[in-house]
Formats: C-alpha cells, sequence, structure tokens
C-alpha cells in the first residue's frame, strides 16, 4: 500500500495506507485544493469530533469511518478538504499530494501546510494507536518534505500548548514565518482544544520533538542561533525560519532528509 507525495508513489515503513491509486473504486483524490505556490512549512492536526477526551490504550477497532470521511470530502459542497485520515486502529486513507496542492483545512494557513485527521470515538475519546500511526506519519511527512520536527508547549505548565498562537492569524502574517506542527486550535478561535487534544503532542514530545512557545517566537530564536553557529550562514540572510535552505545545509551536516530531529524512520525512507 503507497501515498502519492513529491510526484511519486511510496510506501510509509511500518504503516497500512492506502490511496486513490492503490484503490481507485473507493478512494478519490481530492476535489478541493489550489495549486501548490510555497515550500510546506507545517502539519496541523485535526480530530474530526473536535472533542476532547481519554486515551485508550491498546488497538482500536478498524472502522468505516474513515471511508466515510474520505467519501464525504469529495461529495459535500462544504468548501473543506483534507490530506490524510488515520482511523482509529492506525490505518491511513491518503488523497493528495500536499507538494503539489494544497488542502482546505485550516483557513489562513492553508496555502503554506497540509493537515490529516484522526477519528475518534463519540465522546472524544482517542486510541493509542491512531495517536503511534499519526507520529510516524508526521516522521514521514516532515522528512519528505522538509517540515522540521517541532511543536507548540506551554512550559510553564510543562504541557502541549493548544491556545491560539498569535503568528497563525492572518492579521499577524498568516503562519509565514510558523514552521513545525500544530493543532487546529492554534490557528483558530472557531475550534477549541479538542481539535486535535493532548495526546498527539504528548507522544510528538517523547518522540523528541523540539519543544516551543511559539508566542515567544523559541522557535525563530531556536535557529537564528543554529542558522549561524552550526550551518554558518551569514547575519544578513539569518532569519530563524527553517525552510528549505536550513534543510539543505543540515544535509550537508549528515542530518537524514535535512531533520535536525532523527527519527527511526529516517533510516528506512529512500
Amino acid at each position: 500500500m503507497t501515498v502519492f507525495i513529491n510526484g511519486l508513489r511510496t510506501e510509509v515503513p511500518n504503516c497500512n495506507t492506502t490511496c486513490w491509486i492503490d484503490d481507485p473504486q473507493k478512494i478519490k483524490q481530492i476535489n478541493k485544493s489550489n495549486a501548490r505556490q510555497t515550500w510546506v512549512k507545517g502539519i496541523v492536526c485535526h480530530t474530526h469530533k473536535g472533542l476532547q477526551g481519554k486515551l485508550l490504550n491498546g488497538v482500536g477497532p478498524n472502522t468505516t469511518i474513515d471511508e466515510t470521511l474520505a467519501r464525504y470530502q469529495i461529495n459535500t459542497d462544504r468548501q473543506v478538504s483534507w490530506d490524510w485520515t488515520i482511523d482509529k486502529n492506525g490505518d491511513v486513507i491518503w488523497q493528495n499530494d500536499p507538494s503539489k496542492r494544497y488542502s482546505w483545512q485550516a483557513g489562513q494557513v492553508n496555502g503554506h501546510t497540509c493537515g490529516f485527521e484522526m477519528i475518534q470515538e463519540e465522546n472524544g475519546d482517542q486510541w493509542e494507536s491512531c495517536i503511534k500511526a499519526s507520529v510516524l506519519m508526521i516522521d514521514f511527512v516532515t522528512a519528505k518534505l522538509g517540515i522540521q520536527r517541532q511543536i507548540p508547549w506551554n512550559h510553564e505548565k510543562n504541557e502541549p500548548d493548544l491556545r491560539i498562537i498569535k503568528r497563525l492569524l492572518s492579521e499577524h502574517g498568516g503562519g509565514k514565518d510558523v514552521v513545525g506542527i500544530y493543532g487546529h486550535c492554534n490557528a483558530t478561535s472557531n475550534r477549541g482544544p479538542g481539535d486535535p487534544n493532548k495526546y498527539l503532542f504528548i507522544a510528538l514530545k517523547e518522540a523528541g520533538y523540539l519543544l516551543f512557545d511559539y508566542n515567544k517566537q523559541e522557535d525563530l530564536e531556536f535557529w537564528k542561533t543554529k542558522q549561524r553557529t552550526l550551518l554558518g550562514i551569514r547575519e544578513a540572510q539569518i532569519d530563524g525560519v527553517a525552510g528549505p535552505g536550513t534543510c539543505d545545509l543540515l544535509k550537508q551536516k549528515g542530518y537524514l532528509h535535512g531533520m535536525f530531529v532523527s527519527r527511526p524512520i529516517d533510516a528506512l525512507i529512500k
């Protein structure tokens, strides 16, 4: 089973994925999207219910909710779409090439992000298997698209930061200088902390992802230092935005796929 990314059909190691090329009768490529005009800076995480709930241990059931949602975003009159969907048991349905086109999943940040939906229980509970698959997919997509592995974190409370990140709002640049993985709730006051809940970010922290207070611009300060001291970028070009140039220099320094934070999947990705 495969995904389609960077114009190529490829496999995600240790993950059960299906895209429109694998099963064209059941899975369709999204039909609500725009041509990508800039590099992909971030991944927006969503839950299909948007509710807070408990984390359920073990492997969840293989449902048809992911297939229903995959059909819904093709057939609905609503102006909405997303790139992939993860079922309770961790199965993935992939419906876009995010390097070529951007989906309509998070308003003002759409043009420089991709996004995915995690399937919850009706009360907002999430299965451990869905969270683990989400981490694996994020590991894969960050490596393939050159998105540095970093997340919003509330250092004062030592917990995921599910509050608004002002830099993501239209009046503050719409996320043009924000690189990383964040929640729908970080980008709009119309969504609460249940979209996507805290469990995925806790798992990403445990995976070694960098933790930043984006409202204090900790990400920009961190990368300004790395651009200056590790990568030798000229002072006039230092901006703290870890984009393709930073990624290429990290590759030259021996960082697989240009990722500052390494993950086990990196050595398995072609």
